[in-house]
């Protein structure tokens, strides 16, 4: 049998991809389908420049398929569209066409999150509820229109005290995220945002000592699959200590926690997955352990991201992106929990202090390279910019330095390294 007759055999995926500036890469998608199956990209949103970028990949034969644009159909049109190439199963890989990527699914019989789940991931007001619904523990939560009431606003401080948290319902990556530490600040919010947009939480509190190792952020995330309804982990991560407010610096594999603490993440993800109906999928469950127990922080329908998939795959030797494809095409995989890994891989990102408003220079990134276990050191293309602000979360680092350490002792030293080579200047 030849190749093209051997890819002929394999099933029809529809891909589908929102954007270019968040997505994978489309060459490292085509990559991960290669031996799988074949692809149909599904473009839900009008964004030319994912167009064009496909157009060009095509011609130079670096990825194929066929091309579904629904950027202006409904989605009764779209699923009668994709259901002229008789898909085998439907993905997609970043929160922002979840919802969509249900509704089309639902539609078309095909496996993927129920709407109703698809909704529970992606409005942060509605997972609490259904976490909370579950029996697990969360903190206090309230639909920032709701505090629009002085006296409730005094209320609702009285009874969990400050700071409380006002973030997005639905955002990503600590996007416009920032605690209100007064009470008038929490009032100011209640009445200044956009209604049905925002979600006001009490702060998950510190344990009194650390559970997670020296060096490490308070919280952790549990990299997990759902196969059918059976789950299998597949990694803790931890983070290094977050920059104000609330913006991720860096992620560590395996996480540094003792083997209890560990167990008692897992258990919350399982149950979290389970709280939110999800039977099918790759899952990336940030949770943050604390005297009582852990607290789920969020549950995201797709793998982690930065270098999630790149430590998994070095550790495990699974690729979150293809074993996302592999379920939804119906493939039944289940993988034993190992708690033992060799190194520790890490990626560290460098975040602008909080009060800069413009960025003028980042020195230091070529030289960070030559520190011993670092392996890759980028600037970013928009580290250097007029205008910067930290509401822009995680997403506003100017350089990614990762590779692999001996130890966690090990990491925090070549972080220490990172942090005194690379220098960001700016007002």
């Amino acid at each position: 049998m030849n190749a093209e007759a051997q890819d002929d055999a394999l099933p029809l995926l529809a891909l589908v991809y929102g954007s270019l500036s968040v997505e994978h890469p489309l060459r490292r998608l085509a990559e991960a389908a290669r031996g799988v199956c074949r692809l149909l990209w599904v473009l839900p949103f009008d964004h030319k420049d994912v167009r064009v970028a496909i157009r060009l990949l095509k011609a130079e034969g670096e990825i194929d398929g066929e091309v579904v644009d629904a950027s202006k159909m409904s989605p009764e049109q779209a699923a009668d569209a994709i259901r002229l190439h008789a898909p085998d199963g439907i993905v997609c890989f970043v929160d922002e066409t979840i919802a969509w990527t249900a509704t089309i699914a639902d539609l078309l019989g095909l496996r993927f999150h129920s709407p109703h789940t698809a909704a529970l991931l992606t409005d942060k007001y509605r997972q609490r509820a259904a976490l909370r619904d579950f029996g697990l523990p969360t903190p206090p939560f309230w639909r920032a229109e709701d505090l629009t009431d002085p006296a409730i606003v005094s209320d609702v401080v009285s009874q969990v005290g400050l700071p409380v948290v006002l973030k997005p319902r639905r955002g990503v990556a600590g996007i416009d995220t920032e605690p209100l530490r007064t009470e008038d600040a929490l009032r100011r919010a209640a009445t200044s945002v956009t209604p049905e947009t925002m979600l006001i939480e009490g702060y998950i509190p510190d344990p009194a000592t650390p559970l997670t190792g020296p060096g490490s952020a308070l919280f952790a995330s549990v990299e997990l699959a759902a196969s059918g309804g059976e789950i299998s982990i597949l990694g803790v991560t931890g983070r290094t200590p977050l920059a104000p407010p609330f913006r991720e610096t860096g992620q560590l594999f395996p996480a540094d926690i003792e083997p209890e603490t560990r167990r008692a993440l897992v258990d919350a993800a399982v149950g979290a997955t389970r709280a939110l109906g999800v039977t099918t999928g790759v899952l990336h469950v940030e949770i943050k352990p604390t005297d009582d127990g852990p607290v789920v922080i969020e549950v995201n329908g797709r793998p982690g991201g930065f270098q999630i998939n790149e430590f998994v795959k070095r550790a495990r030797g699974i690729d979150l992106i293809e074993l996302s494809m592999r379920l939804a095409l119906g493939e039944r995989l289940a993988y034993p929990d190992i708690d033992s890994h060799t190194g520790v891989g890490f990626v560290f990102l460098v975040q602008p202090g909080s009060d800069m408003h413009r960025i003028d220079s980042v020195e230091g990134v070529d030289a960070a390279l030559a520190i011993p276990g670092v392996e890759r050191a980028v600037l970013r293309d928009a580290a250097l910019r007029n205008e910067f602000t930290w509401r822009s979360g995680s997403l506003g680092y100017v350089a990614e330095v990762s590779g692999t350490a001996r130890d966690h002792e090990d990491a925090r030293r070549i972080r220490e390294q990172v942090l005194a080579t690379i220098v960001v200047s700016g007002e």
